[in-house]
């Protein structure tokens, strides 16, 4: 077995760029900063799943150990290749490895755009100026090292000759730039760790004063998808987080990086969160007596990584022309999403769907005895608000098509049900797909609706999920 993937060959450019050392990138970007180093850290929550592990503190210190072995460190991350991946030929972890010839080519034009000011200096023979990004490590020693070269020609006159024969290459070093998993650690500590944690945790510093909190992504639960089935997230969902945010929290759009950083911090957050699911399911397979067979940590990470490559397959597509918006359609929505035997959604959102639905709550018993209505708690145990359709904010995308997916496979991690997947006694769909549209068009009347028609409509219920 051979650790991480190679240098892919199917850019010449990039295939010279090692790590550089940080000495060396603050003199290239002539920065003067002390960087605090990312460190992996065991999850409690994954230990505190198996008792006997919980107590056995060499055992930990052997996961720690696997861990290691097949995702590195922050510092030299990247994915263990088995066996049958390299006698296959196959290159996971690296949204290089897997983008489309067209894909790959947007993201040499991003590249282009923001490296315009670099490109304009390699025209006009203006190294000097030239400036590479903090995080981008490898390019930074790749421009220290040419830039040694060609003031050692300049010293002997020959600098035009020297940027002849090499303004090609260097043209494409910035035009072809991919950063490798090393390069996205350091754009995630530099953006991302203060909320999301060293480990992917959703544990940084300021984690705490955040609500919502910040991801785990450790469990390999994501809110928003386009995915059926609780599948793991695809590149494409995740990339949509990253140039969206999430609407009301503290999580922004990253819009303002080009779109091959963007992909990198994907691959990055793909690695903590195969890295975190693979410790879990270490954590539970750990037996006092057989400990954790070598076959059980590789059978493992395997196992892991086959979830996240079926995620293509779970993509929520509507065969047909989504429908219009008719009076008719959001009545019956109403009469759907009211009816307790229907889609019920009324037990979570309300009658007036501002999120205050009875099943919205669970009763908690204080220590004194005194029973008090507490939201309920997601999959990472934290209490949900439920959204208040009212305001009209949808958190990944109000489209149609976006609350049809939610409609219809579920919000991972909550309570909330995936209504596709909704049987009658016969076994058939409980709500058809034109049923779920009708849902969508109802549900997003609710935000555009006056405030007084509300309110009647709050008048006019008997409480119980149905309408009179």
């Amino acid at each position: 077995t051979d650790f991480g993937p190679p240098i892919p060959m199917r850019k010449r450019a990039r295939t010279a760029l090692p790590v550089v050392s940080l000495a060396l990138l603050a003199v290239a970007c002539e920065l003067d900063f002390d960087p605090v180093e990312l460190q992996f850290e065991p999850s409690d929550w994954a230990m505190a799943q198996n008792e006997d592990l919980l107590a056995d503190k060499a055992a930990q210190a052997q996961i720690a150990g696997a861990l290691t072995m097949l995702f590195g460190t922050p510092q030299a991350p990247g994915f263990m290749r088995p066996q049958e991946w390299v006698d296959d030929e196959l290159y996971r972890g690296s949204g290089f490895d897997e983008f489309s010839e067209e894909r790959w080519e947007e993201i040499v034009e991003d590249n282009r755009a923001r490296f315009a000011p670099q490109l304009a200096a390699l025209e006009t023979g203006d190294l000097e100026s030239v400036r590479i990004p903090v995080h981008a490590l490898g390019l930074a020693e790749y421009w220290a090292e040419n830039l040694a070269d060609w003031t050692a020609a300049a010293e002997e006159g020959g600098a035009d000759e020297w940027l002849a024969e090499n303004r090609e290459d260097l043209a494409l070093a910035f035009e072809e730039y991919y950063p490798s998993l090393r390069e996205s650690a350091e754009l995630y500590r530099l953006q991302c760790v203060h909320c999301h944690g060293p480990s992917g945790g959703g544990d940084g510093p300021t984690a705490d004063f955040l609500d919502p909190r910040p991801r785990d992504y450790r469990r390999g639960i994501f809110k928003f998808t386009a995915l059926a089935d609780k599948s793991r997230p695809r590149r494409e969902d995740l990339y949509r987080t990253l140039t969206d945010g999430i609407y009301t929290t503290a999580m922004p759009n990253f819009r303002r990086f080009g779109d091959a950083d963007l992909e990198g911090l994907v691959d990055y957050v793909r690695l903590l969160s195969i890295r975190g699911e693979t410790e879990l399911l270490l954590a539970l397979e750990y037996d006092y007596d057989a400990g954790l067979p070598v076959e059980v940590v590789q059978e493992t990470y395997l196992d892991v990584w086959d979830k996240w490559e079926g995620a293509q397959e779970k993509v929520i597509a509507f065969d047909g022309e989504v429908p219009d918006a008719t009076p008719e359609r959001i009545a019956h929505g109403r009469e759907l999403y009211m009816d307790a035997k229907g889609a019920n959604c009324v037990s979570c959102h309300g009658v007036a769907g501002r999120g205050d639905g009875p099943s919205a709550f669970e009763v908690v018993v204080d220590s004194d005895g005194t029973e008090e209505a507490r939201p309920v708690k997601d999959d990472w145990e934290q209490e949900i608000i439920v959204r208040d359709l009212t305001r009209g904010i949808y958190r990944f995308g109000g489209r149609p098509i976006d609350l049809y997916r939610r409609i219809h496979a579920r919000i991972n991690g909550t309570p909330m049900p995936a209504h596709a997947a909704l049987k009658k006694p016969d076994g058939s769909r409980l709500l058809s797909d034109d049923d779920l549209w009708d849902i969508v068009y109802y549900a997003r009347s609710l935000g555009t609706r006056p405030l007084h028609v509300h309110a009647a409509e709050t008048a006019d219920s008997d409480g119980n999920g149905a309408s009179h």
